[in-house]
């Protein structure tokens, strides 16, 4: 039974379908480059419905490193004020764990031709602390590559061009 529903061809560039995530509790849009073969998105949207605790719980925790170091920014540049008062409004200063998710909407998944046969994908979504950049998960096969905001990289970049500034772990 295939769990991207709703396939259709109407974009240039990208078959367009739905997925439920049990992980934000909703159904997410799934962008697949019409060069994919369906099996392969399949094998992706399998992967995703099917992450460990653990992985989540690595995704939260880098989501969280974002939040706080562009908080930090956001108040260390004293512009983007608008910004700076709605974290303030809607969002604690310190989170933990899985409570980050509640400030993460809209998320979208983005399969890219393969270059290898591991699922490899972007999870992007909008969020309150960059709402111009938003936030990238990109996962390949087991390893999570990069968590922050958005850069057009795909599961397919060199591993050097996933840095990033405010993970320590990169």
């Amino acid at each position: 039974m295939s769990l991207i529903k709703n396939i259709s061809d109407k974009d240039s560039c990208f078959l367009r379908g739905k997925l439920f995530s049990q992980l934000f509790g909703t159904s997410i849009e799934v962008w697949i480059e019409k060069s994919v073969p369906l099996e392969y998105a399949e094998k992706c949207a399998e992967h995703f419905t099917n992450l460990s605790d653990s992985f989540v719980d690595d995704f939260c925790e880098r989501a969280i490193k974002y939040y706080e170091f562009m908080r930090e920014e956001w108040e260390e540049y004293g512009i983007f004020d608008d910004i700076v008062d709605e974290m303030e409004q809607t969002m604690p200063e310190k989170i933990v764990g899985r409570d980050i998710l509640k400030y993460i909407s809209s998320p979208n998944m983005f399969i890219f031709t393969p270059e290898k046969d591991v699922a490899g994908y972007n999870i992007e979504c909008n969020c309150v602390w960059e709402p111009e950049h938003g936030l990238d998960w990109i996962i390949r096969g087991d390893k999570t590559l990069y968590v922050g905001q958005a850069e057009g990289l795909g599961a397919w970049a060199d591993d050097e061009e996933y840095e990033s500034i405010f993970d320590d772990e990169e």
